[in-house]
């Protein structure tokens, strides 16, 4: 009958009505956990039976059922940091991560690393990324653990030198023969010096001497010191020779030509390196040109304007950083930034449908489909946020509101409960 019905339909209230408290409850307790994303309690009515009725067919409920608990995946706000290694995901994706249960994933960023260099979560799982191409510096498809053994940057020889100079125009006119290495202050006008480096990035002292010859006319010679020559061309003087070359200026004391530009050092090879390294030299644009900063002949004592050389000494691991790419990038001490390795992210045809695992985890299934793994934002993915973590997307205002109407329901439900159980009592007491 139906009070027997009212009776089941405010059982299933009354259970629904738990379901509905768990679930923000759980909600609630984890307002604090980064990447967590709100559950929320999905129900629907149940059909118990059709009846005739005057005006024809009627239909009468029999209750409500629990028909899923979805996962709301919208962005949380970000908590600022102080590690590098704590990351966040503005937009779409998760960290892949493996352990000893195999792959799963995570919005969770907090991430740390281990005795062996492998960049872990707290649960010890390893974050996954993809190797670094060194011709392209961009990810080179392999996925694989993020693992930083405190590399060495590799010395680069010296193949470039970049020199931009104010000659004085005053100077007075060296006597032939000119520069001499016996007495090289004395038979220059100016000098420069600069400190470039070998094959295996041992510095060297090139000093460059200027010699005025005659009227907007300079000698230049590039000269190593005695002790980085090598032992086959010293002379006993204090430097050694390596290449000369000729300035001329126009009358407006622009550099109009260079006569020599490619030298070959001859390096003492003492500590293995190369012997013969060839370097360009440059004095800056001529004539017309605009490309770079150029080298003057005015009446001003003579001033160094500008010195580039593109060679750098070995350099070890100063600090680490991820920029919006997910790369991981390593600052060394001579100077360099290298990409080390780039976060991979997996996004789902249905994330809702992914299975949670527990510690902020979750796995894959059969109505998630399977992972698209790519490097950070590149496609859909989000990009990461270095020295951030996502905060929980719950909003404990909205959860407190849904709690009082959750516990009002469940008293309702007992309400019903109640005054069914009184007339069925009535119902009882007629046949007495």
């Amino acid at each position: 009958m139906s009070l027997t019905n009212a009776l089941f339909s405010s059982v299933s209230g009354l259970e629904t009505a738990s379901t509905q408290i768990s679930v923000i409850g759980d909600n609630i307790a984890n307002a604090s956990t980064p990447g967590f994303k709100e559950k929320r309690a999905e129900f629907s009515a149940v059909l118990g039976q059709s009846i005739t009725a005057g005006s024809g067919f009627a239909q009468i409920g029999a209750g409500v059922l629990t028909n899923d608990i979805g996962t709301i995946f919208t962005q949380g706000v970000f908590e600022t940091t102080q590690r590098p290694t704590d990351l966040g995901i503005s937009g779409r994706g998760f960290f892949v991560l493996e352990g000893g249960f195999g792959r799963s994933y995570t919005r969770s960023g907090i991430f740390g690393f281990d005795s062996n260099g492998f960049l872990v979560d707290p649960n010890n799982n390893r974050l996954q990324g993809y190797g670094i191409d060194p011709e392209t510096n961009q990810s080179n498809g392999v996925l694989g653990d993020i693992q930083v053994n405190l590399p060495l940057s590799p010395p680069q020889l010296t193949s470039e030198i970049e020199l931009a100079m104010n000659l004085d125009a005053s100077a007075e006119v060296v006597p032939s023969p000119g520069f001499d290495t016996a007495d090289a202050l004395g038979t220059s006008s100016a000098r420069e010096v600069i400190t470039i480096f070998d094959s295996i990035g041992s510095p060297r002292q090139a000093t460059v001497f200027f010699t005025k010859t005659a009227s907007n006319t300079w000698d230049f010679n590039i000269a190593l010191a005695n002790d980085d020559a090598h032992p086959s061309t010293r002379t006993g003087d204090d430097f050694v020779v390596q290449g000369t070359g000729t300035l001329t200026f126009d009358p407006d004391g622009t550099l109009a030509a260079q006569s020599a530009s490619a030298f070959t050092f001859d390096f003492d090879t003492t500590n293995g390196n190369e012997q013969n390294q060839a370097v360009t030299f440059s004095m800056g644009p001529t004539g017309s040109s605009t490309d770079g900063v150029p080298s003057t002949q005015f009446n001003q004592q003579a001033v160094t304007n500008f010195v580039s050389q593109d060679g750098f000494a070995p350099g070890t691991l100063a600090a680490l950083e991820f920029d919006d790419d997910g790369k991981l990038n390593g600052v060394f001490t001579n100077g360099v930034t290298s990409s080390l390795a780039q976060v991979a992210l997996a996004n789902f045809g249905n994330v809702e449908g992914l299975s949670e695992i527990g510690r902020s985890q979750v796995i894959e299934s059969v109505e998630s489909g399977p992972p698209v793994l790519a490097p950070a934002n590149s496609g859909n993915l989000g990009s990461i946020r270095s020295s951030s973590l996502e905060k929980s997307n719950v909003d404990l205002a909205q959860q407190f509101v849904n709690l009082i109407v959750s516990q009002r329901a469940f008293q309702a439900n007992t309400r019903t409960v109640s005054v069914a159980n009184e007339l069925l009592a009535n119902l009882v007491s007629l046949g007495q």
